[in-house]
């Protein structure tokens, strides 16, 4: 990710031109997806999170303040709609229509990721620490990009990623999902 283009293409974006969006996307994607999927445990509604993003970026983009890191805007944006979208399928209830509808159907959790590495990884890192590796491994993002992202000193973000993979270490081995 390069911030001045990102940042240039966000004030392009924001006189009108909306051409910039496309650079946004490409500058962004890979950050906004790995932030989001996390949060919602399922593939398919981080893509759709991801798009519904851009699509709110344009419409409230005569509210970025240009003074301000864009991609933290971006993914404020994204994590208020993984929220939303996670409340909204708590609420929901799994049903079939040939049953009665029981009100004690609600779902409660969501079904986890398919991979132990990440879910393990969830439960046992701090939240921050998660979202570092994350972003950088599935995410590709260096540690300095990654301390842009998250408005950190990049001495913190390569500590606590180092902290993070020492608690994965501790924890494979206990699980013994080691190859």
């Amino acid at each position: 990710m390069n911030l001045a283009t990102l940042k240039k293409a966000m004030q392009t974006l924001k006189g009108g031109n909306i051409s910039a969006l496309e650079t946004i996307y490409e500058e962004t994607r890979r950050g906004v997806f790995t932030f989001v999927l996390p949060i919602v445990n399922n593939y398919q509604e981080a893509e759709d999170i991801m798009q519904s993003t851009y699509v709110r970026l344009y419409e409230n983009i005569g509210q970025y303040d240009e003074n301000k890191n864009p991609l933290n805007w971006i993914l404020t944006i994204a994590k208020n709609l993984a929220l939303t979208d996670l409340a909204k399928t708590k609420r929901e209830m799994a049903c079939d229509f040939n049953d009665e509808i029981h009100t004690n159907d609600i779902v409660t959790n969501m079904p986890e990721i398919d991979t132990p590495i990440i879910n393990l990884a969830n439960q046992v890192l701090e939240e921050e620490e998660f979202h570092i590796v994350m972003l950088y491994v599935i995410g590709e993002y260096k540690h300095r990009e990654i301390a842009e992202i998250l408005s950190l000193p990049l001495g913190t973000v390569t500590w606590k990623y180092n902290n993070a993979l020492k608690k994965l270490k501790v924890e494979v081995k206990k699980k013994g999902l080691e190859k």
